[in-house]
């Protein structure tokens, strides 16, 4: 086919499409339709609000740290032995000097004896030369001989009852035994620890505190504690030293708080939150369920009067955070006192949306709660 003639069929579907076009009969329209839809105004939410009030509270610095006892130590033999009694009766207290553990002292009972046999003997013959001396019957070097002769068999002397004395272990102070498996009958190394005394009177409490915060402690400020053991319950105790050191690594320092522990109720190696309160001033906060955070960034949504009556609009408002306490959140900047903030209904607003604020007398009815529910 020749260029020529394909123009010629162009042109023709072409025409015939142009007429069909012009000549369909044009289609109905409903002015009903026609006319542009009417827009049904949204109904403004419903939310819960708090004011952001001034209040005075104080600056708390927390940290976490272990329980150990007041005092502690092991308790070891000086030497090798047969345990002839034991004790180490595990959850009981026992009191000062009272005895733990004692070892077969058949020889060292025997040593003592023969310590006092030649003590008295040396004794005598010093008496026996006093008489001589005055009749002149003796040297001075004699007597001065019978005297280190009595000195060194009082040293002996001394030197066995030590021994014997270190068969029978006792309480250096009141306190708990821990757990030991000596029994009667055992035998111990000389060193070898059979079991750990602690003094629970009171626990002491060690933990570290970022350096930023080391001119705000002082020793014998107050502390408060908790442990998950005890569920609601404070243990309130003082600041009992400070490290003069900073830790290079970790840029903190060491803190040691001493609590009372009257009821024993706590033991060493516990895990423990500790909470420092280190000065009070007046600051602006809000309940903390008004905090909200948005890519990093926290905001609130205050509330703006209208121009109708009863109607808010909300107002996206970016804050600082200072502190925090239970149930309620310091912020620095953001929001003036007197400023309504939004509690509850947060999840169904936006920024520029309009809102009324809860009846708060009606809102302990049933179906205001429920209502509540759905908002939030």
């Amino acid at each position: 086919m020749t260029f020529s003639k394909q123009i010629v069929i162009v042109a023709i579907v072409a025409a015939v499409g142009a007429g069909a076009y012009y000549s369909w009969p044009p289609a109905k329209t409903d002015p009903a339709s026609s006319r542009p839809a009417t827009k049904i105004p949204r109904q403004p939410g419903v939310v819960e609000t708090s004011a952001a009030t001034l209040q005075r509270i104080g600056r708390v610095i927390e940290a976490v740290g272990t329980t150990r006892a007041a005092r502690s130590v092991e308790i070891a033999p000086l030497s090798a032995g047969r345990v002839v009694e034991s004790r180490l009766s595990q959850g009981a207290e026992v009191k000062s000097r009272s005895l733990l553990l004692a070892l077969d002292s058949v020889i060292e009972k025997a040593d003592v004896l023969e310590a006092k046999a030649r003590l008295e003997e040396a004794s005598r013959a010093l008496q026996r030369s006093d008489s001589l001396t005055q009749s002149s019957g003796m040297s001075q070097a004699a007597i001065d001989n019978l005297k280190a002769q009595a000195k060194i068999a009082r040293a002996q002397l001394e030197r066995a009852n030590k021994r014997l004395e270190d068969r029978f272990l006792r309480a250096p102070f009141s306190g708990f035994i821990s757990l030991s498996d000596i029994e009667t009958g055992s035998r111990v190394k000389a060193g070898e620890v059979v079991a750990v005394l602690d003094d629970l009177s009171g626990v002491l409490v060690e933990f570290s505190i970022p350096e930023d915060h080391f001119g705000s402690l002082q020793a014998g400020d107050n502390l408060t504690a908790r442990a998950a053991a005890f569920p609601g319950r404070n243990f309130t105790g003082t600041i009992d030293a400070i490290d003069t050191r900073i830790d290079t690594a970790s840029r903190s320092f060491k803190v040691r708080g001493f609590i009372k522990n009257a009821d024993r109720a706590l033991p060493a190696g516990m895990f423990m939150h500790v909470s420092i309160a280190v000065e009070e001033n007046e600051a602006l906060v809000v309940p903390e369920e008004a905090l909200m955070i948005d890519e990093g960034q926290p905001f609130v949504f205050r509330l703006n009067p209208a121009k109708e009556p009863d109607l808010f609009r909300i107002d996206k408002r970016e804050v600082t955070i200072g502190r925090r306490g239970f149930g309620y959140v310091e912020l620095t900047d953001g929001i003036a006192p007197g400023d309504e903030v939004v509690t509850r209904g947060i999840q169904k607003i936006r920024p520029g949306a309009m809102v009324k604020k809860r009846d708060l007398a009606t809102a302990g009815s049933p179906d205001s709660a429920n209502s509540a529910d759905s908002d939030s």
